[in-house]
């Protein structure tokens, strides 16, 4: 998530190439004035442990219930019929045990979903992949999906379309019926998580293991611009004291979320990421932002 759209200014408000080429072409037929923006100061550079503080679903279902919208529907119901905008749902059914492996499939994905089976990690369909079918290991259980919008276009033919896993869902060719779903307010999670968060703790920090929320504290001497470095997280979403800073994911091509300094205080600050993957147990913020490769 990056609001840097090669402009004369970055995201940061601070001073681009193009701004000064621009300066100096505009130089050359009018007046321009002498006030300059003032040259960007490499932002504070920090490393603290990140430690994990709740798993997401044990989080999620603290806040809120599992709902049954139609059980008889042989799909899960959409965000837009949940009227849940953005983010992540939880949303699960019951299989039969089989003795075989039996395929996973979906009418769409939109856009990624990651799949369980009584409670082992069967994989991810994602819609920029096309993917439809998964196949699901023998037994059964507790069908587990975390589905994930992406985000919305504000433009084009795929203007106002719902998000979610469209239908039908069938397993083994049967359609899979009684669906439940549980909606993740990420930023009341966010905040939940700040606010119960323990002291910093000494033991050695393991890798996260998603989808997981986790937490970090650093401190400050005064509110300044930061560069949170996402390098060695896998996919999640990041806030600081509350303040979304946005998405990340590890395909890039940008690895660095910008903090503003208005996010920040003098004093202890509080870090909450969501990793929905595998990340470092350590977060690190660098001198100046990373959005990755540029044309020359």
């Amino acid at each position: 998530t990056s609001y840097d759209y090669d402009a004369p200014l970055d995201e940061a408000g601070n001073p681009t190439a193009k701004f000064w080429a621009f300066r100096e072409v505009i130089a050359r037929y009018a007046p321009v004035p002498d006030d300059v923006p003032a040259t960007a100061v490499p932002a504070p550079e920090l490393t603290v442990p990140l430690r994990p503080a709740s798993p997401l679903r044990t989080a999620a279902e603290a806040v809120g219930p599992w709902l049954v919208v139609d059980a008889d529907r042989d799909a899960p119901p959409t965000f837009d019929e949940l009227r849940h905008w953005r983010g992540l749902v939880f949303q699960r059914a019951w299989l039969p045990a089989a003795a075989t492996e039996r395929v996973l499939a979906v009418g769409e994905v939109r856009d990624r979903v990651q799949v369980w089976l009584d409670g082992r990690p069967v994989g991810v369909l994602a819609r920029d992949h096309h993917d439809r079918t998964l196949v699901l290991p023998a037994g059964g259980g507790e069908l587990l999906l975390l589905v994930e919008d992406q985000g919305r276009v504000g433009y084009g033919p795929r203007l106002g379309e719902v998000k979610g896993v469209l239908g039908p869902v069938t397993v083994g060719g049967v359609p899979v019926r009684g669906w439940q779903s549980l909606e993740v307010e990420h930023d009341v999670l966010a905040a939940t998580v700040a606010a119960q968060a323990a002291g910093d703790d000494d033991a050695p920090a393991a890798d996260l293991a998603g989808p997981v929320l986790a937490h970090a504290t650093f401190t400050l001497a005064e509110p300044a611009d930061l560069f949170l470095d996402t390098t060695g997280w896998g996919k999640g979403m990041a806030w600081v004291n509350g303040w979304p800073l946005g998405r990340y994911w590890s395909r890039g091509p940008q690895h660095t979320l910008y903090v503003p300094a208005p996010a920040t205080r003098a004093g202890r600050n509080d870090l909450v990421v969501l990793e929905l993957g595998i990340a470092a147990p350590v977060a690190r913020f660098v001198a100046r932002p990373d959005l990755g490769h540029t044309e020359a």
